[in-house]
């Protein structure tokens, strides 16, 4: 084999393997996002609808000018 290939050969081996490691890394901190963002305080459960804090989405505020 020509080293010219085998030097080729390589280089692809490594994108490769590096393109699977980013991925399995990506999809690893996205199970652990959403793990994370699953678990949810036991007291805030416990609150009734009325009692827990409300979000306000932004729609209703004005812009300044």
């Amino acid at each position: 084999m020509d080293p010219a290939t085998i030097l080729v050969a390589l280089l692809c081996a490594g994108v490769v393997a590096l393109l699977v490691w980013f991925e399995v890394n990506s999809r690893r901190n996205k199970a652990a996002k959403q793990q994370k963002s699953d678990r949810v305080p036991s007291w805030f459960e416990a609150l009734p609808r009325e009692d827990q804090p409300k979000v306000e989405s932004g729609n209703g505020k004005k812009k300044a000018a």
